[in-house]
């Protein structure tokens, strides 16, 4: 078990550390990031989609641990990053709704999921609320920013990955100290 917590806080760290990295830099040079926006947030859900389905399988023993959840929002971040990747979408802008339609629905599901297993899990509560509460709020933004103001939806993008790989961080903290 301890190898296995090691395992865990590892892949957590170092993928909180990524995606803090790619959110900071997106931050500061927007024109780079405004140019590659859906390949970043491809390889963002990917990595992220890949991150939940092995998360998913590897909980899969602990009762009243809902691990079917999250190899479902696995594969879906999956499938939407190969479909932001082959772009059905001519315009970027149809593709950053896409995206922050996908991130609300994805928040959706961690937030109630959160609520309705909070006797389950106390001690996550919080984590698990916060990944729910970014992805719903970075996701209405990204459905409303393109009619509001183009210019800001990069920035919008880089400070979400920023803030997951934040989230991140402190869960492998907290998930080391368990």
């Amino acid at each position: 078990m301890i190898c296995f917590k090691k395992k865990v806080f590892r892949y957590l760290l170092i993928t909180g550390i990524l995606f803090s990295i790619v959110g900071f830099l997106g931050i500061f040079s927007t024109n780079i990031f405004s140019k590659y926006v859906i390949d970043i947030l491809a390889a963002f859900f990917f990595v992220s989609g890949i991150k939940n389905f092995i998360k998913g399988f590897q909980f899969r023993k602990i009762i009243n641990f809902h691990w079917g959840l999250y190899i479902f929002v696995g594969v879906l971040e999956i499938v939407a990053s190969i479909s932001l990747l082959s772009q059905p979408f001519n315009n970027q802008l149809y593709m950053i709704i896409y995206s922050g339609i996908f991130m609300t629905f994805k928040g959706l599901l961690i937030f109630v999921n959160t609520i309705f297993n909070r006797k389950i899990f106390p001690s996550s509560i919080n984590f698990s609320l916060n990944t729910g509460i970014i992805n719903i709020l970075f996701g209405a933004l990204l459905i409303g920013m393109p009619f509001i103001s183009e210019s800001f939806i990069f920035l919008c993008v880089a400070w979400y990955i920023f803030f997951s790989g934040a989230n991140l961080i402190l869960f492998a903290f907290y998930f080391k100290r368990l």
